[in-house]
């Protein structure tokens, strides 16, 4: 797996005003914590995390130029309308670690069950999983053209990394190719909570990776 490098400065400075300069001035707050060590406020290039996000890492390496450490993307913060980014946090890690996240799934395909009326209602967008940090993909793809109506797919079904495990049960439902109801098709030609699918159905990367749910850093 390639781990990218970014580049993070450590910060004195905090404060709405100072965070507000920061962010003018073409900037990034961040914080770095785990492993019982101190927090350590960062700043780093707005640009460099715009595009390690748009790629979808979820595994980097922080470079303060003396030293480097491997993180983890633990929390994403957007302003007010969820657009422009506002904090990044990050946990740290060994890479022979095994850390838990919710990896983004990505259907691919459009299903048989489609020339029959049916429509790709996805359930769960995520796959919770216990993974090694090294062996840490961008997300998990699924092919769904086999799905005929009344098919579907579950978290044992899918092809997880080496060395991953999942940490919810096997039985939950992921995707299905679900009939959709007459009255619905003649309103909006899509079942409630379904999708339709034409060629392939893949999350936008806008915002990926989905952060794992946050975790308020520890202090000593």
């Amino acid at each position: 797996m390639q781990i990218p490098a970014l580049k993070a400065e450590r910060r004195a400075i905090s404060g709405t005003k100072a965070m507000r300069k920061l962010r003018a001035n073409g900037g990034l707050p961040g914080v770095l914590y785990g492993r019982g060590d101190d927090n350590i406020n960062l700043s780093f290039s707005y640009r460099d995390v715009e595009k390690l996000i748009r790629e979808a890492y979820h595994v980097v390496e922080l470079d303060f130029g003396d030293a480097k450490q491997p993180a983890l993307v633990r929390g994403l913060q957007r302003d007010h309308l969820g657009d422009a980014l506002h904090h990044i946090d990050f946990i740290r890690i060994d890479l022979a670690d095994k850390v838990r996240l919710n990896m983004p799934v990505h259907f691919l395909g459009t299903p048989r069950g489609a020339a029959h009326g049916g429509l790709l209602e996805v359930l769960h967008g995520e796959v919770p999983i216990l993974c090694p940090a090294s062996a840490i993909p961008k997300y998990i793809e699924v092919e769904v053209t086999h799905l005929e109506v009344g098919d579907s797919i579950r978290y044992k079904d899918l092809q997880l990394p080496e060395g991953a495990e999942l940490t919810a049960s096997g039985e939950i439902h992921v995707v299905k190719c679900a009939q959709a109801r007459r009255s619905e098709e003649s309103t909006t030609g899509v079942a409630a909570g379904a999708t339709a699918v034409t060629a392939a159905t893949v999350p936008s990367a806008k915002g990926a990776p989905p952060a794992a749910k946050k975790e308020e850093p520890k202090k000593k």
